[in-house]
């Protein structure tokens, strides 16, 4: 029996499905659009559009898919090909909402007819968050293999049946593997030879049992020509999510063959250097000596017990200030080496002279492992060399030029004078009341009052001037770089206040002397080079004329050239 529907009766079913279309739209807790496919209009829009996009209903419905879409044409024709041709029903789009932003959204579209016209229907799906966090882990996925296909470490992780699931490049490479990715599902016993395939299958099993780390170990490896190296292999458990059981393992190995083999040269150099003819002694990073051989021992009269554990200082003979040993460990620092000559001092209080060499031994992460100094005796051509140089222009008590150097430094300095355009003060200095002090307290006390006259000159005198001992308590002096006539009344009266300082001698007894200064100006008298020192020897006894302890300046009075 073949029931006939009437067209009253198909217009009434196609009104009760329309009815429950608007039902189920206007309810639907999702964004969802009818939209016209001829022109774009969206034709009608349910709440939860227009909350999404922030327009009221009537705004809404008046504008084109074409204001809230914001691809392109030609972008919206490229989306739906490759959505045809990934057979997705879906599309993705970024919708602009009333208040400007911009969100990606997942559409959903499909043919409906309504009152007889053919409408698009568009579900709308919000992916924004999505997409940022599938960005995320994309970017941590790209620098992840970035740092896989890169690093120099050998970096793993193992499964709990110590299966490979990841691997740096570097390891695929010395296994023989085009691409890390080929080691992928490997056992150590598939990738290494036997033997160290051994040592890591059985260093991993604690880990795995225990769920306890193992850190810096040294293990052998073999390289892609098949040359033995060592690495440092730290290697962490990796847990659950429950923090309970064992899932794998983290693994990072370091080559560290260089380190190692530095390590054996050194034992080896350990066991030879007691032979070499050589001073030898070994420091550790803090400077305490740790070894010396038995041609230091003889070299410095110590026996091996008396120096280990000790720091070089007491080898000092004072022979060197502070700027020669802050030059020396800058070339340590900087170049991991330094080389030059240095004055110790023996355990009998003899001064012996050491070519010394000293260099650096780090350990595998750069760090400073010890210092190798390297000693030979030059004392005797040192010697030799001071004694004459001495002899030939020093004053062997204050060890100040003395007058043929110190003639010498007066051409050189007034030359760089007439190069400069710049003035020179040559200055005939005698102590005053000197000669009492050898008659009361003696000769020795003398001495050591003009050695330390001679210290207080140098002390007050710029870098690149000159002061000399001339004989008995007399000095000559060169003063530079003189700006101004201030500028030299400065530097004399610091001269006369430090010399007029009292001198205690060893005895305790505390005595006072003055200095009276003569001084001879260039270029004044620049066609009497000759005559400069004399001049200022005149102008000094001026000075001891007018009452001692004060300066006098050739030209100034009768003394005048």
């Amino acid at each position: 029996m073949v029931i006939k529907t009437t067209k009253a009766q198909k217009q009434n079913n196609r009104k009760e499905a329309d009815n429950l279309y608007r039902v189920l739209f206007s309810n639907s807790k999702i964004p969802m659009l009818l939209i016209d496919p001829v022109d774009g209009a969206i034709v009608d829009a349910n709440q939860s559009a227009c909350d999404y996009y922030g327009y009221p209903h009537q705004q809404l419905t008046s504008l084109n898919i074409n204001a809230i879409n914001q691809l392109s044409d030609i972008e919206i024709k490229a989306e739906m090909h490759k959505a045809a041709t990934q057979k997705r029903d879906h599309f993705f789009f970024i919708h602009k909402l009333a208040d400007g932003s911009l969100r990606d959204v997942e559409v959903h579209s499909g043919q409906l007819e309504i009152d007889d016209k053919q409408l698009l229907y568009s579900i709308i799906h919000d992916i924004t968050e999505r997409r940022a966090a599938e960005k995320e882990l994309k970017e941590l996925n790209r620098n992840f293999i970035t740092l896989l296909n890169n690093t120099s470490d050998f970096v793993y992780f193992k499964d709990r049946n110590s299966r490979f699931q990841f691997c740096s490049q570097t390891l695929a490479d010395i296994t023989g593997h085009s691409h890390w990715q080929d080691m992928v599902g490997k056992h150590d016993l598939e990738v290494f030879p036997p033997d160290t395939a051994k040592i890591y299958y059985e260093e991993e099993q604690p880990i795995f049992r225990e769920g306890v780390a193992l850190l810096n170990r040294v293990d052998p490896y073999y390289d892609e020509q098949g040359e033995k190296g060592w690495v440092s292999t730290s290697k962490w458990p990796v847990f659950d999510e429950n923090g309970v059981d064992v899932v794998g393992l983290f693994g990072i190995s370091r080559d560290v063959t260089a380190q190692h083999k530095a390590q054996e040269e050194l034992k080896i150099a350990a066991s030879v250097f007691q032979n070499i003819s050589e001073g030898v002694m070994i420091t550790d990073s803090k400077g305490t000596i740790i070894e010396v051989n038995q041609a230091f021992c003889q070299l410095s009269g110590y026996s091996r017990d008396e120096i280990i554990r000790r720091t070089p200082n007491f080898l000092k003979s004072g022979h060197h200030d502070a700027s020669f040993f802050q030059s020396l460990w800058q070339s340590i620092n900087d170049n991991r080496y330094w080389q030059g000559d240095i004055w110790n001092r023996r355990k009998d209080g003899s001064i012996f002279a050491c070519r010394t060499c000293i260099s650096v031994l780090t350990d595998e992460e750069g760090k400073v492992d010890c210092y190798i100094g390297l000693h030979s005796d030059i004392t005797a051509q040192l010697q030799h060399f001071k004694e004459i140089e001495h002899l030939a222009y020093y004053d062997a008590l204050t060890e100040l030029p003395n007058r043929v150097l110190f003639a010498d430094r007066l051409n050189q300095t007034l030359a760089v004078a007439d190069r400069d355009k710049t003035s020179v003060a040559v200055c005939f200095l005698d102590l005053d009341s000197f000669k009492p002090v050898n008659d009361n307290y003696g000769h020795r006390a003398g001495d050591l009052l003009l050695i330390e006259a001679a210290n207080r000159l140098k002390d007050c005198i710029r870098a690149g001037d000159t002061a000399a001992r001339m004989g008995g308590d007399e000095f000559a002096l060169t003063l530079t770089q003189l700006t101004s006539e201030v500028d030299l009344q400065h530097a004399l009266d610091r001269i006369l206040t430090s010399i007029a300082q009292p001198f205690t001698l060893p005895i305790g007894e505390t005595i006072c002397v003055s200095a009276s200064i003569g001084v001879c100006l260039y270029p004044q008298y620049r066609n009497h080079k000759s005559q400069l020192l004399r001049y200022a020897d005149q102008a000094m006894y001026e000075a001891k004329a007018k009452g001692r302890n004060q300066y006098f300046i050739h030209g100034t009075t009768a003394t005048a050239d």
